[in-house]
């Protein structure tokens, strides 16, 4: 997870994918940094714009190895985080059960499986968490 902290300046263009209900920023700059190509949830994408009609500082939590927004705070208000997709669950239970199958029969596979599943997915998962855990409300 990347914490970004700065006074939100500028969103650029921006397009809304209404099947995924994400909002893609052409850039953000916030503080001395500019991010091109962000994603934000469309639910958070409220509390960002906040951030530009105010003088205190914006906080953006970010995904590590990506550009989606996770979290957001202006001020000292309220912390705001997005919500996992409900489908990641049943991925995640998917992946659980077909590692526990393939571990019965091959280990090294399982545990070379289990490792894949947590670089893909397991990273976002705990990400999600963390910001959840500091506190805030959910979106």
């Amino acid at each position: 997870m990347k914490l970004i902290e700065g006074k939100l300046k500028r969103l650029g263009e921006s397009t809304v994918k209404m099947k995924t209900e994400v909002v893609k920023y052409s850039l953000i700059q916030i503080g001395d940094k500019t991010l091109t190509n962000v994603s934000v949830d469309r639910k958070l994408n409220n509390f960002l714009a906040d951030g530009i009609e105010t003088d205190q500082p914006t906080k953006l939590w970010l995904l590590n190895g990506s550009k989606m927004v996770m979290g957001v705070q202006v001020g000292n208000d309220t912390r705001y985080y997005g919500t996992i997709n409900p489908f990641f669950y049943f991925a995640m239970l998917f992946n659980v059960v077909f590692t526990y199958i393939v571990f019965t029969y091959q280990p090294l596979g399982a545990l070379a499986w289990a490792v894949v599943i947590y670089a893909i997915a397991g990273r976002r998962w705990v990400d999600y968490r963390r910001v959840a855990a500091v506190g805030g409300m959910k979106v």
